[in-house]
């Protein structure tokens, strides 16, 4: 069987999501517990990886597709002394997961 799972606005840069996209297509999903959590990235990945496992109620689940996408982008305004101004950028993506298990 297929199952599509789609999360929007995490809030990470979609350029750093592309660089786990590419290595964690084509993979189990229990391989995504053998990372090391210590990023931000990381603490999501396991964290989609627990709702796709709760949700297909089995771990013998295969990830055939991982896309990345743009999502919104924030623009924060820091005034700073002088009437100066500094923007803040903050990036989110979206994520498409397609999924085999049997």
């Amino acid at each position: 069987m297929q199952n599509n799972f789609y999360f929007k606005n995490i809030p990470i840069s979609y350029r750093k999501l592309i660089y786990y996209s590419k290595i964690l297509s084509n993979k189990p999903v229990l391989f995504y517990y053998k990372l090391f959590f210590n990023k931000k990235i990381d603490f999501f990945l396991k964290k989609i990886s627990n709702i796709i496992i709760n949700n297909c109620q089995t771990s013998k689940l295969f990830i055939k597709n991982f896309f990345v996408g743009k999502g919104k982008i924030i623009k924060k305004i820091n005034f700073r002394a002088k009437g100066r101004i500094n923007f803040i950028i903050k990036r989110y993506s979206n994520i498409k997961i397609n999924i085999i298990y049997g």
